[in-house]
């Protein structure tokens, strides 16, 4: 702490020696003590006379050491308690609470003009004061009121209900200044009529009692009266109620469903701006906790909201227009409106998928949004030294004398106060301080919602007149009559009476640029087919039209992006809500583990318990944003194969996991007696066992489960809801296809077998390529220790010792079968099935561990092809760099079949890739098989 110039230093002595000369301590003030008190009455004409008016509490609290400390929340209110124990009407309580007010605001004052406080605690011990003497005065005013006029109750309730004080602004988010006022609004849970009581004798209207409304309107005012005039006493808050439903027209107290009902229906972007810091501050605390919860989805919308862009950039040019006095450290240029306005735009687009986001407090979402990739580190950096140079810098002036201002002193004395509260030596060197910041935030705050992209000349022009043929043409496009076609019926669809104007403007503004996005496609006939038929489905939720205007890094990756992938461009024209994910970078490279996948899929399916059909809902909307996102990913290149499968079998096994879960909650009301144990499981088989799903992969399943025989209905109830909650068409469709067919005995088998009548079926019924299938077999979802005797029986089967010739002939036999079953042609570019491709290599694997396992019991750790022909070279089954080979094979080919996949299938690039190794794939076949005699009959 700097030293006071030597003018100030002198005013403080004086000050001090007088106050102590008229209110002489107890005892000797230690020196420092003195010091102190120089000090703050030389920067605060507010602590002077504070400490003046209440010299006994300062000297008491000084002397006992309570200054040294903030103050917490129990020692506020047993003060309160204590000074209020008497009070019996409004003018005491107004008095009361303003001598309360005073001396804790002295408090406040006290440790920030001598450094002792952060900003942090100055802005908590504003808010303290405020919450505890507004909700003091609320307990004693609705005691008071009641005795009078009796109890409010609800209707449906019968309760007795209390008023809830919502705090906007500054207080909501815990961060009030030292004068400030307070934005709060006055609601109730629920309407009715107050008891009789106090009532009788009254006329017969009021002896029905009044309105709950009536009540709590009274209420209300007499709160603000309680609060708000300034007396000789002073003022405890002044008190704001124009952020309320209907502003200043509207009621002053409203029950909550109307509350609910006003912004579900006439909220508009500026109340959801001013929510987002609403807290409840007085009165019944757990209500208004409640009230907000419900209004969240108001707030913060479930999916990324740049329809809100229209309105974030008239506020922002209402804050530039607000500049009227550039010396204001809130109001001006680079000032702290500037700071909250681009943190709080950041949570009004993202906060409804972030969740962290939704804090009210500042200094806690800020730090957050370099690592969610919504601001750059070094941007966070300005804006947060800035403001808390700048709320610091507030303080201060508000400090010298409780005024409500945030303008800079023109006087000497009060810069000289200001820069010495501020540790600087001289007004100069604050300032030029200060200018340092406020440049550099107001830089920051430019770079905000920069105006739309001035439209592009040809698009301009090609959007203006889509039949002008040879402009077309002329532009890239070598089909002019289909690409004029396809813009026309996007007018047609747009000039409908169903479309609001604003999706109009708002489709408008985007094609001229999207027109040129495009244009600079090597492939533009295409990317325009595809592109069309998106934006026409998302004319209605225009929202995602103006989040294209607004990012054109998102609207470029879009046009590229469906140019590329059929599947995708479809997707997105079922589910307009995926647009976000083009804009979230982080989805791209951060794929959730099993574990966070299935939490997830829990908190999703939580709220709606008991709903079996909004469950499956939930979990193929659930499922189909994951499956995008990690096509994108694929489809940008920043998620490798082997990642894109673990991520999209992680997410079956939750599907799985969640739907044997429902499945079978469903089921106990008619069994309730299987609630528990759970000794179920499903198996995978295929490429779900072997951790190798793509986009649009099916299930190979089958149920294993150890329940007694007596069991048999539930267990046939419970696989029949299990592929209910996996199959049934739905508003969003199905959410697997599912094949159970790998069960034993196939089709002519029961749906689930107990684990002993599946290990015996293995051992003496099974063909050679049921065991084939049991290589890539895996529990996916279910109990965990049926899982374990699950993996020892099937290592058993695995490692069974067999004639290899025999063995060989049969593999070779299943595969010719399939080979018979290729159309002509087909042979040379079907990726799966053709001489060399992925069959072929899965087949030799599956050969080999069921060849070699009872003497390398490693081929039988893994189930992927991948893993196993690591296991294969290990143990030196294959000659040479061979299944290094087969490997390689293996991946380029389900990538070419991931590719097909997500876009219409390109058989002359599927050829090129099967061609490249069906050579060498064949020739290691040949190794493996040759001299095998390719005898009749079904394998066995």
């Amino acid at each position: 702490m700097k030293p006071l110039p030597e003018s100030l230093e002198a005013q403080g002595r004086k000050a001090c020696a007088g106050f102590l000369a008229d209110h002489p301590p107890v005892g000797v003030l230690a020196p420092d003590r003195e010091a102190a008190i120089g000090r703050v009455f030389a920067l605060s004409e507010f602590a002077l006379s504070a400490a003046r008016r209440h010299n006994d509490w300062f000297l008491d609290s000084l002397t006992g050491g309570m200054l040294d400390a903030p103050f917490d929340r129990v020692g506020l209110e047993a003060a309160a308690d204590d000074l209020l124990a008497d009070v019996r009407d409004l003018p005491a309580l107004q008095k009361g609470l303003r001598i309360l007010r005073t001396r804790y605001q002295l408090w406040i004052v006290w440790r920030h003009c001598l450094g002792a406080a952060s900003l942090e605690e100055t802005t908590a011990g504003c808010s303290l004061l405020a919450d505890v003497l507004i909700d003091e005065a609320l307990v004693r005013l609705h005691r008071w009121l009641t005795d009078e006029r009796g109890t409010p109750t609800g209707a449906e309730s019968a309760e007795p209900q209390t008023l809830v004080v919502i705090a906007l602004g500054k207080l909501g988010a815990g961060e009030l200044n030292l004068s400030s006022d307070v934005d709060l609004m006055f609601c109730f849970p629920e309407r009715g009529v107050t008891s009789d009581k106090g009532l009788e004798g009254g006329d017969a209207r009021r002896r029905g009692g009044e309105l709950n409304q009536q009540f709590f309107v009274r209420l209300g005012q007499q709160l603000i009266q309680a609060l708000d005039p300034v007396t000789e006493d002073g003022f405890v808050f002044r008190v704001d109620m124009r952020l309320r439903p209907f502003g200043g027209s509207g009621p002053l107290a409203l029950e909550f469903a109307a509350m609910e009902d006003y912004y579900a229906s006439q909220g508009r972007d500026w109340e959801r701006y001013a929510l987002m810091k609403a807290r409840p501050c007085a009165g019944d605390l757990a209500a208004g906790w409640a009230l907000l919860a419900d209004l969240s989805s108001f707030v913060f919308r479930r999916y990324l909201d740049f329809g809100a862009i229209e309105s974030l950039r008239d506020m922002k040019a209402r804050l530039v227009a607000d500049r009227k006095h550039p010396e204001d450290v809130k109001l001006g240029p680079g000032g702290i409106r500037d700071v909250e306005f681009s943190v709080q735009m950041q949570q009004m687009i993202w906060g409804g998928r972030e969740a962290e986001l939704r804090s009210p407090r500042l200094l806690e979402v800020l730090p957050m949004l370099p690592g969610l990739g919504h601001m750059e580190p070094d941007q966070e950096r300005v804006l947060e030294a800035g403001y808390r140079f700048l709320r610091d810098a507030e303080h201060s002036i508000q400090a010298e004398a409780d005024r409500q201002t945030q303008r800079l002193p023109e006087s000497d004395l009060s810069r000289a106060r200001l820069a010495a509260v501020m540790g600087f030596d001289s007004y100069e060197a604050f300032e030029n301080e200060l200018n340092g910041h406020r440049r550099a935030i107001a830089a920051a705050f430019d770079d905000l919602l920069g105006a739309p992209e001035a439209q592009a000349s040809v698009g301009r022009l090609i959007w203006a007149d889509p039949e002008d043929l040879e402009r077309l043409h002329e532009s890239g496009f070598r089909k002019p009559e289909a690409a004029a076609a396809l813009l026309e019926g996007l007018i047609t669809a747009r000039d409908r009476g169903a479309v609001s104007a604003e999706a109009k403007n708002r489709l408008d503004t985007l094609m001229p640029v999207l027109i040129e996005d495009i244009l600079d496609r090597p492939d533009t006939d295409l990317a325009l087919a595809r592109v069309t038929p998106i934006l026409r489905a998302v004319l209605r939720r225009s929202a995602y039209l103006a989040l294209l205007s607004e990012n054109p890094h998102a609207r470029v990756h879009f046009v590229e992006l469906v140019s590329t992938s059929l599947w995708l461009a479809e997707t997105l024209t079922d589910h307009p809500a995926f647009f976000d994910a083009l804009l979230d970078e982080r989805l791209l490279t951060m794929v959730p583990d099993r574990a966070a996948l299935g939490q997830a899929v829990e908190q999703e399916l939580a709220p709606v318990r008991g709903d079996f059909e909004r469950a499956l809902e939930v979990m193929r909307e659930f499922k189909s944003h994951h499956v995008f996102n990690v096509a994108l990913a694929e489809l940008r290149g920043t998620l490798p194969l082997m990642k894109v499968s673990d991520a999209l079998t992680w997410l079956a096994e939750a599907m799985l996991e969640a739907a044997v879960d429902l499945a079978w909650e469903d089921s106990l009301a008619r069994f309730p007696e299987y609630a528990q144990p759970r000794p179920f499981l499903v198996v995978g088989y295929g490429k779900l066992g072997g951790i190798e799903l793509g986009p649009g992969s099916d299930l190979d399943i089958v149920f294993i489960h150890d329940l007694p025989a007596s069991a048999s209905q539930f267990l046939h109830r419970l696989v029949r809801r299990i592929l209910h909650v996996l199959t049934a068409p739905t508003y969003n469709g199905t959410l697997y296809e599912i094949d159970t067919r790998l069960r034993p005995s196939g089709n002519a088998g029961t749906m689930v077998s107990s684990l002993a009548a599946f290990t015996e079926y293995q051992q003496k019924k099974a063909w050679t390529w049921e065991h084939q299938a049991l290589v890539r077999a895996r529990p996916v979802a279910g109990d965990s220790a049926l899982a374990g005797r699950f993996e020892a029986v099937r290592r058993e089967l695995l490692g069974q010792p067999r004639d290899t010739v025999e063995l060989a002939r049969a593999v070779v036999q299943m595969r010719q079968r399939m080979r018979d079953q290729l159309v002509r042609n087909e042979e040379s570019y079907d990726l799966k099935r053709g001489s060399g491709g992925i069959v072929d290599i899965e087949f030799v694997v599956q050969y080999l561990v069921l060849a070699h396992a009872h003497e390398h019991p490693a081929l039988t750790e893994f189930t992927d092809n991948v893993r196993i022909l690591e296991a294969v070279e290990a143990a030196r089954l294959l000659p040479g760099d061979a299944a290094d080979r087969l490997r390689e094979a293996y991946l380029s080919l389900r990538a070419e079949w991931h590719r097909s996949v997500l876009d219409i299938p390109d058989t002359e690039r599927a050829a090129q890739t099967l061609s490249r190794y069906r050579d060498d794939v064949s020739a290691i076949w040949e190794d493996v098989f040759g001299g095998v005699e390719d005898s009749a009959g079904d394998p066995a």
